[in-house]
């Protein structure tokens, strides 16, 4: 006959977790729960299997993007998952550049054989990088079941999008710009995107050259109007709808 082998079960059990588009382990170690035994039927071990639901994301400067931790008790798993979000470099060192910032709750209440999700929220400012940016969030993972790391991977365009929304019209209050004041890097491409039906030219002072004020070419519904600021001068001016006037404007400066 042969000798039975005993299986080894993880803390935290990753297979059959990463479905679809869930994030990618990388990294830590697993402590091993307590042997279940060789016996057919015995319970399973005490476990939290966890997931992300974004192993990688690509997006543009003034974002706030969301990646959200699965958790789900197994073998009656009921206890506390502590969760240390981070944002790190390849290196997996401090992320030095960018200002992002991470929220999140840092302790998750798990029921036996529950489940709880949480979700992380990576804030990029206007003027976090004028040139592709990487940067990853890790969610390190801990409870008495063991631990485990999960990065999702930033890719960050140089590209600030303002949209003009679909029935904004003349509504001063919902204008994208209005009263608003930050800064970009030098290198950073705004795009104003009209998605009104209705014209909205672009006013642009200061360093910002103003969109064409012929009302059949500039401002028209459907256009894209770039300012690429790797082709202007540091400083600072004002950027808004001209068409409906300077209480639509925000106060932008472009710095190196």
């Amino acid at each position: 006959m042969r000798t039975p082998i005993l299986a080894v079960v993880l803390g935290f059990s990753l297979a059959g977790c990463l479905v679809g588009d869930s994030g990618t382990a990388t990294g830590g170690d697993d402590d091993t729960g307590s042997n279940p035994g060789s016996n057919p039927g015995s319970n399973p071990t005490p476990s939290v299997n966890a997931t992300i639901d974004r192993s990688t994301v690509t997006t543009e400067l003034g974002k706030d993007e969301v990646v959200t931790l699965g958790l789900t008790s197994v073998g009656g798993f009921a206890g506390d998952v502590t969760v240390t979000p981070s944002l790190v470099d390849g290196t997996g060192a401090a992320l030095a550049t960018g200002g992002l910032t991470v929220t999140g709750l840092t302790t998750i209440p798990l029921a036996a054989n529950g489940t709880a999700s949480q979700m992380y929220t990576v804030k990029i400012p206007s003027n976090a990088s004028g040139a592709q940016l990487l940067a990853n969030l890790k969610l390190d993972i801990s409870s008495t079941a063991g631990t485990k790391s999960f990065t999702s991977a930033f890719t960050i365009q140089p590209i600030l999008s303002v949209p003009y929304p679909a029935g904004l019209s003349n509504n001063i209050a919902a204008h994208p710009l209005r009263a608003l004041t930050f800064t970009v890097k030098k290198g950073t491409v705004i795009n104003l995107k009209n998605n009104d039906t209705t014209g909205h030219i672009t006013h642009g002072d200061g360093p910002f050259p103003h969109e064409n004020q012929d009302v059949t070419i500039g401002g028209l519904a459907g256009n894209t109007y770039t300012l690429d600021t790797s082709k202007l001068n540091l400083g600072t001016g004002n950027v808004g709808c001209h068409t409906h006037g300077s209480a639509t404007y925000a106060k932008i400066t472009i710095e190196q």
